[in-house]
C-alpha cells in the first residue's frame, strides 16, 4: 500500500502541501469509527482552508450524516436537497467561522444513497472546483466510492489504528486503488520510527510525534455504526473550539427572548383561548356588482312586413326567429283608425348594421322586396331588473295576453322588457292604451341596451 501516513496533530502542517496538486479528494472513514473519522475530516478541511485555499467539505453519508454534529452546524438542507429537489448550491453551502471554509451537509434523509451519489451533477461540480483551483473534500463511506460519480483525484483514509489496518477498516479503498485511484494518505496512529512514504518530498514523520493517543484509544473502543442517527459524544465535543459552543446562559437568554417574542406575536390568540379577549367584529359582507355591460342606443330596425291580425304577425315573427333573426311585433294605428301589426328585426345601433341585416335576409329569401330599414328609436319600457330567464318568462306571459314584447340587456347586467319600436310618440298611443287597459304601466323612452 502506498500513501503518506499522517498523525492527526500533523495535518495543519502537512495537508496543504499534500493536496496542492489535487482538487477533488475523498475522505474515507474507517469502518466502526464514525466519530473519530468525522472529527479528522474536519481537521483536514480546516488545515487546507487555513493555508488560504477555498475549501468545501461535503457530507456524502446521506443515510446517516454525522459531520454537522461535530461542528454544531445545521442539517436542514444539504446535498440531497440540491441534487434531488433542485435547491441552489449557494443556498445550502454554509460559510464556516474559518476563512475560506464552506460546509455542505447531507440534508434531507435519503435511505438509498445511490441516486444522490451517482448523480451526474457531481462531475460538473468537480470540473468547477478544478477550474477555480479550489478544493472539494467528500466525506464518503468506503462502500460508496464505486458508485460516486465525482471525478476524484485521490483518497485519504481516516483510520485511527493507522496504516496497518487501513485496508480492513476501509475495504472499498482496495477496489478504488485497483481502478487506478491513488491513495494520498492515511490519517491515524503513527508508530514511533515510522517513515512517511509516497508523498514526493514530504519527508518522514518525526519519531515519537504526538498522536492524541487518548482520543484514538477511546474511538477504537466504539461499537459498529448503528442504523440510526446519533449526536456527537463527549470526546468529539472536546475537539470543537470553545467559541463554537455557546454557554448555557446564552441558550437561556435566547429561550427567554423567543418566548417573549412568541407571546407578543400571538398575544391575541392566547387571550382568545383564555376567554379574555372579545371576538373581533364581523365585517359585513359588501356586495360588489359586476362591471357594467356595454350598451348603446338601439335606434334602427328592419321592417320586414305588416299584417292586419296579431296572430299573423306573431307567426311571421316566429318564422324569422326560427331562422336566427331577433324578431318582434309592433302594433300601430294608422290614419283611418285601422290597426296594423308590423314585424321588425333588431334593434340595431347603427344604420350600417341594419342595412347589413336586411341584405342578409334578402340573400336568404327570408323577406320580400318591400322590407326596409327604419329609424324608430322609441319603445315602451315595462318590467325592469329581471334575469334573462325571468325576462323570457315575462315575454311569454305578456304575449299570451295579446301584448307582444321583447327583452334587452342593461348596463347593470339585468334585463328589461320593452314593447314596440316607434318613430314618435303618436305611433305609440295604441300600445300605451292597451297596456293601461290591461292594468299595467309603461313609459315611452329612447331604446337603450343590448340584444341578448
Amino acid at each position: 500500500m502506498t500513501g503518506l501516513q499522517l498523525a492527526p496533530d500533523s495535518l495543519e502542517r502537512q495537508i496543504p502541501d499534500l493536496l496542492a496538486g489535487h482538487s477533488v479528494v475523498a475522505l474515507v472513514p474507517a469502518a466502526g469509527f464514525p466519530a473519530w473519522s468525522a472529527m479528522n475530516a474536519w481537521r483536514v478541511a480546516r488545515a487546507a482552508a487555513a493555508a488560504g485555499r477555498r475549501t468545501a467539505l461535503v457530507d456524502c453519508v446521506v443515510d446517516e450524516p454525522l459531520l454537522h454534529t461535530i461542528a454544531g452546524a445545521a442539517n436542514d438542507e444539504g446535498i440531497v436537497d440540491a441534487f434531488v429537489y433542485g435547491t441552489s448550491l449557494n443556498r445550502i453551502a454554509q460559510q464556516q467561522p474559518e476563512p475560506n471554509l464552506f460546509f455542505i451537509p447531507a440534508g434531507t434523509f435519503a435511505p438509498d444513497p445511490v441516486p444522490v451519489l451517482a448523480n451526474p451533477r457531481w462531475r460538473r461540480l468537480s470540473a468547477g472546483f478544478r477550474h477555480e483551483s479550489a478544493l472539494l473534500l467528500l466525506f464518503v463511506p468506503s462502500e460508496s466510492i464505486e458508485v460516486h460519480s465525482a471525478d476524484l483525484d485521490g483518497l485519504i483514509v481516516l483510520a485511527p489504528q493507522g496504516m496497518d489496518l487501513a485496508v480492513a477498516e476501509a475495504p472499498g479503498v482496495t477496489g478504488a486503488m485497483g481502478r487506478g485511484l491513488p491513495l494520498l494518505a492515511v490519517v491515524g496512529d503513527v508508530p514511533p520510527g515510522a517513515e512517511a512514504s509516497g508523498a514526493g518530498g514530504m519527508g518522514a514523520v518525526a519519531p515519537g510525534a504526538p498522536v492524541v493517543a487518548d482520543v484514538a484509544r477511546g474511538a477504537a473502543a466504539e461499537a459498529p455504526r448503528p442504523a440510526t442517527r446519533r449526536r456527537a459524544t463527549a470526546p468529539m465535543a472536546l475537539l470543537v473550539p470553545e467559541p463554537r459552543r455557546p454557554p448555557w446562559a446564552l441558550y437561556v437568554v435566547v429561550l427567554v427572548l423567543a418566548l417573549g417574542a412568541g407571546s407578543y406575536l400571538y398575544r391575541d390568540d392566547l387571550l382568545k383561548m383564555a376567554g379574555l379577549a372579545p371576538e373581533p367584529p364581523v365585517r359585513p359582507f359588501v356586495h360588489r356588482p359586476p362591471p357594467p355591460h356595454p350598451v348603446d342606443s338601439l335606434d334602427w330596425v328592419v321592417q320586414v312586413s305588416a299584417w292586419p291580425a296579431l296572430d299573423q304577425a306573431l307567426a311571421a315573427a316566429d318564422t324569422l326567429e326560427a331562422r336566427g333573426a331577433a324578431a318582434f311585433v309592433t302594433p300601430i294605428r294608422l290614419r283611418g283608425r285601422r290597426t296594423w301589426y308590423r314585424v321588425h328585426v333588431g334593434p340595431m345601433a347603427a344604420r350600417a348594421g341594419a342595412d347589413s341585416v336586411l341584405a342578409a335576409l334578402r340573400a336568404r329569401g327570408h323577406v320580400t322586396a318591400g322590407a326596409s330599414v327604419v329609424k324608430a328609436p322609441l319603445s315602451v319600457a315595462l318590467v325592469a331588473g329581471l334575469t334573462l330567464d325571468s325576462a323570457r318568462a315575462e315575454r311569454a306571459r305578456l304575449r299570451a295576453a295579446g301584448l307582444p314584447v321583447f327583452a334587452l340587456g342593461q348596463a347593470d347586467r339585468t334585463f328589461r322588457v320593452f314593447a314596440g319600436a316607434f318613430e314618435d310618440s303618436t305611433q305609440a298611443a295604441l300600445l300605451t292604451g292597451l297596456i293601461t287597459s290591461a292594468g299595467g304601466t309603461g313609459e315611452l323612452v329612447p331604446r337603450v341596451g343590448y340584444v341578448p
